[in-house]
């Protein structure tokens, strides 16, 4: 079939593909001349000289290539025919001969050891061949074919675009050469020029190039017979070219005719022929595309069989095992992309995983891999908010662009796969320079994908939402026009039914609303709200992003109703929230999401349906948390911003509302998630195990495995590929425990869901494992009242919890949180910055007791004494937020009628809490076969030149305690497996070490050890230690929670020490002087076992500690944050 075009003049364009690349000399190899060998390639040229154009297949038999069966024999043949060659004038005939065996020779060169110079001379050798004449025989259809077969590999390995336009022309020259000619040749010539169109098609996203491949293939497919393998080969191509242009397109019936033809080739292919798992392969892929824009399950669930029967019929050694593995991995993608099922997508990281373990260094498709490992990556770091899946996306990404540098055919893909981790990143963090990385690597890709292109829509998207990301930042309208215009552009290149076509639409329709912001125009609402509602009409049912896009619109339309106070709109919003909040088919973190924002609308507006948000947002917090495997996973996902503030701002607003007792309910379903969670795994099964041990049994044997999983390091040791590298030949096959970790946990959880199920239908058990109702949170205050103090941007307030009474309230001023917020702050900074015993630290230090004296100890303390309470009495306190670093138990100092400075430690016996459920639970563990009173020590001490007094202060204690009842460890035995093996043999422990604190990461706080050895914050809460009682920490940081934690999670090893049992603990709040571990332990343990004791009891603890802190007060010189620094915990 003649081309438009094909008639051209082909010796410029020979003469172009010559001067592309530049000749290297031969090998050089130590071998003398051979005049014998001169003499037969001689006579082989003179032989090929004498042939003409109708005796090709004498030429074939008698100007042959010599067998070889080494390199070696390669190299020394070529080295003939080089040396043979300037023996002849450049114009001989006999030079076409001796080039086309060159050409050869390089090519098989290039196939053994793929250096491309071999493949450029190989390409010089054909072009030189063609360049001689027409009428010469050599520069016939074959030469021809191999010139183009050279080029197209060149292009496919290297990706040399301008290969691309030589090789059309010459397939098409071919296919002119043979018009008339029916056979094998002309359909390869057909086939290959159908191949060459795609390629440029996929370059350059020219949508004749794909319309022309088309129709050649259709030409092709009618000159072989139904099911023959030149048959399944071009019904292959057929499919595959109707794919790509549907890729471009959007159009349904272009996908139609893809699988239609996938389908034909799968039932031509017999079920033992070797490719017949490429056929699964491809028809599993082209029914997960139509999946993404038709929404039926049916087409994904198919792809996973035909990609699973596909991978069955491969040899694990198999290299084509690599393909179906990554088409295997990206089905589970898609499909978790639908479903949001976590297991689908540990599945895909899982295969791509070992897909690139199976990819060779030099594969031509290495970077599209690596891109979809990037992105599985980070859809679990959007999961479950793992930052080094995020790094390790960025580092595979960065490795990806390096494969594919300029002018190469999938460098935008790299460019825009990078792109959306480094804007994952900077959402994350909020830092300016990741956002301007993005815009750049954007705007680069954009600019490779011109109009018409099949990926400039994606492109368009990508670029509008960091521009737009770029204007909420910084509020400059600069910013707002541009993304309005791509999108529009963007719109109207979409077509329907196409994936990203609500996502538009959604996206225009909130840059419009900045835009009448700044500009005021009516027309601006008008649209955004139009393309909102057609967004949201055009998601398909069952889809998991509903919940999302119907949240979106509905802050839009509050942010509406604030300028044009229409009640309406505020109502729809509210509508839009709970819907969205219910939606079945959604995450339970994107319908926590929704609950959020519906709970911010509804509060700021004193709607009616505030409190009911709230309630709905508090039970999905929990279920959104348990997502995550680990503690670890679970705490970087409680860290966002607007998911810490959630219970206060929900006490705060039922506290307005003036139910005191739900407020309470709501900070304790809210706070401390993480120990309440374990803590609920060892929920107490006395009175269960009378009713049905073999239940009970049941629970603990699966709450143990799940605690063991919930408790388990992460493993995020990810390779980052080095960008010095030349062939980034990287293994990235780490291990990777999270999937592992994630499938059972999901399996234990579901066990363990339906045991809760039968025990809570047991008559009695109706509330068991239900959120703990404030009837049985009172009686936390059985031992004194608990003073709770709630911290939230919208009020702040006070509560009293008695034991039996009513909630006392206590008001606090208007500009209560920020005030707490700043001296937190202020506190925080400036012992980042100055040294244990600074003035100034001291000077700031002072001024916060003082601030915190006004705010909380005065009124406290007032109230108190109005309630009955008499001095000296011991009370609790519970801050929340910020408010749970600063050291409220020495507010003051507080005034009183005796004119005598007086902190509210000495007025009330102080000690915290971290929750009213962890007090609960420090008084009721079982004690069978305690030793309490028993005077059972251990001492783990570890000196070093920087704590010179631990020896001492160990041998101090040892004779106010006795020796008989003290086990010391320390030097070598004093390792994290020994102390974790005494620990249930002691029912007190004295800590005399350094303590570690890690900022950011606290389950890695820790004590240090015997040879720098650590144990840490994660493996005590492992401990379950029933018979504990008492634990001093004289160590640094053990009670210290840091400004960019999650103080309401009271991460620290004090709150650790309490969870694993221990029912009292002393901490400190910050750095301590080894002095002051030797004198606070010498008052500490001289009080608790004062001669005539006749039971040293933890319930003491709390009082002595304020004596021993006295008595360290009166010392000479004792700096006011040496005495405040230590505080008590629990019972």
């Amino acid at each position: 079939m003649a081309m438009e075009g094909s008639a051209c003049d082909m010796g410029p364009l020979l003469f172009s593909c010559c001067f592309l690349m530049t000749p290297r000399p031969a090998i050089q190899r130590s071998r003398a001349r051979d005049d014998s060998v001169t003499r037969r390639l001689l006579m082989l040229s003179t032989m090929a000289l004498n042939v003409n154009d109708g005796a090709q297949k004498s030429l074939k038999s008698q100007f042959s290539i010599q067998p070889f069966d080494s390199l070696n024999n390669v190299n020394s043949q070529l080295k003939q025919w080089q040396t043979l060659a300037p023996t002849f004038p450049f114009r001989h005939p006999a030079r076409a001969a001796i080039a086309h065996n060159i050409a050869i020779y390089h090519m098989s060169l290039y196939k053994a050891t793929r250096q491309k110079v071999d493949l450029d001379q190989a390409i010089v050798g054909y072009a030189e061949v063609l360049l001689r004449g027409l009428d010469h025989p050599l520069r016939n259809i074959k030469t021809f074919d191999n010139l183009t077969r050279a080029l197209l590999t060149r292009f496919k390995d290297f990706g040399t675009r301008e290969d691309l336009d030589h090789i059309i022309s010459y397939f098409r020259h071919l296919s002119n050469l043979m018009l008339g000619v029916a056979g094998i040749d002309r359909f390869n010539v057909l086939n290959g020029l159908a191949d060459a169109l795609c390629d440029r098609f996929e370059v350059g996203g020219r949508l004749k190039d794909i319309e022309d491949a088309i129709s050649l293939l259709r030409h092709a497919i009618t000159m072989v017979p139904p099911g023959t393998d030149y048959f399944c080969l071009t019904a292959n191509n057929l499919a595959n070219a109707w794919k790509s242009k549907y890729d471009q397109t959007g159009e349904s019936e272009d996908l139609t005719e893809a699988i239609s033809h996938y389908r034909a080739v799968l039932t031509s292919c017999p079920l033992d022929h070797p490719s017949r798992f490429l056929c699964l392969n491809n028809l599993a892929e082209a029914l997960r595309s139509r999946f993404e824009w038709s929404g039926d399950l049916n087409d994904v669930q198919d792809a996973a069989t035909l990609c699973q029967q596909s991978l069955d019929l491969l040899d694990k050694e198999d290299s084509d095992r690599m393909w179906v593995l990554m088409n295997l991995a990206c089905v589970y993608h898609t499909r978790f992309g639908q479903t949001d099922d976590s297991e689908d997508l540990e599945k895909a990281i899982t295969r791509y995983r070992e897909a690139l373990l199976l990819c060779p260094p030099d594969h031509e498709r290495k970077d599209q891999l690596l891109r979809n490992l990037g992105s599985s990556l980070i859809s679990r770091f959007e999961n479950f908010a793992r930052m080094d899946c995020l790094e390790e996306a960025i580092s595979l990404y960065r490795a990806a662009l390096r494969l594919c540098p300029r002018d190469h055919p999938r460098r935008q893909l790299s460019l825009g796969g990078l792109a959306d981790a480094m804007q994952a990143r900077c959402l994350r963090t909020r830092r300016m320079e990741d956002l301007e990385e993005t815009i750049n690597l954007e705007r680069e890709s954009l600019a490779l994908t011109p109009p018409g292109h099949p990926m400039r829509l994606q492109m368009l998207y990508n670029l509008s939402i960091s521009l737009q990301t770029q204007y909420e930042w910084t509020g400059d309208m600069g910013y707002i026009d541009e993304p309005i215009e791509r999108l529009y552009e963007a719109s109207k290149l979409v077509k329907s039914g196409h994936p990203l076509s609500q996502r538009i639409l959604h996206l225009l329709a909130r840059s419009l609303l900045y835009r009448f912001r700044h500009r005021g125009a009516d027309k601006d609402i008008a649209d955004a709200i139009k393309h909102y509602r057609t967004s949201i009409s055009l998601m398909p049912e069952g889809h998991p992003d509903v919940s999302y896009m119907l949240s979106n619109f509905a802050c839009h339309l509050c942010l509406i109703f604030s300028w044009t106070r229409d009640a309406e709109l505020l109502e729809e919003s509210v509508t839009l929230h709970r819907s969205a909040v219910e939606y079945p088919f959604s995450s339970a973190r994107d319908r926590l999401k929704a609950a959020r924002n519906w709970t911010v609308i509804t509060h700021s507006t004193r709607h009616s349906s505030a409190l009911t948000a709230y309630r709905k947002a508090l039970s999905l917090l929990q279920r959104a948390i348990d997502l995550g495997p680990t503690v670890q996973t679970r705490h970087e996902y409680i860290s966002g911003r607007n998911i810490r503030s959630l219970p206060m701002d929900a006490a705060s607003y039922a506290i307005e509302s003036c139910v005191y007792e739900e407020a309470i309910e709501m900070l304790e379903q809210g706070r401390a998630l993480l120990w309440s969670g374990m803590r609920s795994l060892r929920t107490p099964l006395d009175h269960l195990r009378g009713v049905d041990k073999s239940l009970a049994d049941e629970f603990t044997e699966i709450s143990q495995a799940l605690e063991a999983i919930i408790t388990t390091t992460d493993v995020r040791d990810f390779v980052q590929i080095p960008a010095g590298t030349d062939d980034d030949d990287v293994t990235i096959g780490r291990k990777d425990t999270f999937a592992r970790d994630l499938a059972e946990k999901r399996r234990l959880s579901g066990e363990l869901e339906n045991v809760v199920s039968r025990i809570q239908a047991i008559p009695g058990f109706e509330n068991f494992w239900r959120p703990v109702p404030f009837r049985r949170l009172q009686t936390a205050a059985i031992g004194g009242p608990v003073v709770i103090i709630n911290l939230s941007r919208y009020r702040s307030d006070i509560l009293i919890v008695r034991s039996n009474q009513p909630v006392v309230h206590i008001p606090t001023p208007t500009n209560f949180f920020d005030r707490v917020t700043n001296l937190a702050h202020q506190l925080s900074e400036t012992r980042k910055t100055h040294l244990l015993e600074s003035k100034k630290y001291d000077r700031v230090l002072r001024q916060t007791l003082e601030e915190l004296s006004e705010l909380v100890g005065q009124p406290v303390a007032k109230r108190l004494m109005e309630l009955g309470i008499p001095e000296q009495s011991r009370i609790w306190l519970c801050p929340t937020s910020v408010l749970a670093s600063l050291p409220i138990h020495a507010a003051g100092p507080i005034s009183s009628h005796i004119n005598v400075k007086r902190y509210l430690c000495d007025i009330y016996v102080c000690s915290y809490t971290p929750s009213l459920s962890a007090l609960i639970a420090s008084r009721s563990r079982n004690l069978s076969g305690s030793a309490s009173g028993q005077r059972s020590l251990l001492i783990v001490g570890q000196a070093d030149e920087t704590l010179p007094g631990v020896d001492s202060e160990a041998r101090n204690i040892e004779s106010l305690v006795g020796s008989s009842s003290v086990t010391r460890i320390a030097g070598e035995a004093a390792t994290p497996e020994n102390v974790i093996a005494h620990l249930p043999m002691h029912p007190w422990v004295h800590f005399a070490c350094h303590g570690m604190l890690q900022p950011g990461r606290p389950f890695e706080s820790s004590f240090l050890l015997q040879h720098n050895t650590h144990l840490t914050l994660l493996r005590i809460a492992k401990s379950h230690l029933p018979t504990a009682e008492l634990a001093f920490l004289a160590a640094c940081h053990t009670a210290e929670l840091t400004e960019d934690g999650t103080p309401d999670e009271v991460l620290h090893l004090t709150a650790a020490m309490q969870f694993s049992g221990f029912r009292s603990v002393i901490g400190t709040m910050w750095a301590m002087a080894d002095d002051d571990g030797q004198d606070l332990s010498e008052h500490f343990y001289s009080k608790m076992f004062a001669a005539g004791a006749q039971v040293a009891s933890y319930e003491k603890s709390a009082r002595v500690l304020r004596h021993a802190t006295q008595k360290l007060r009166s010392k000479k010189g004792i700096s006011l944050e040496r005495w405040v620094n230590f505080v008590h915990y629990g019972a």
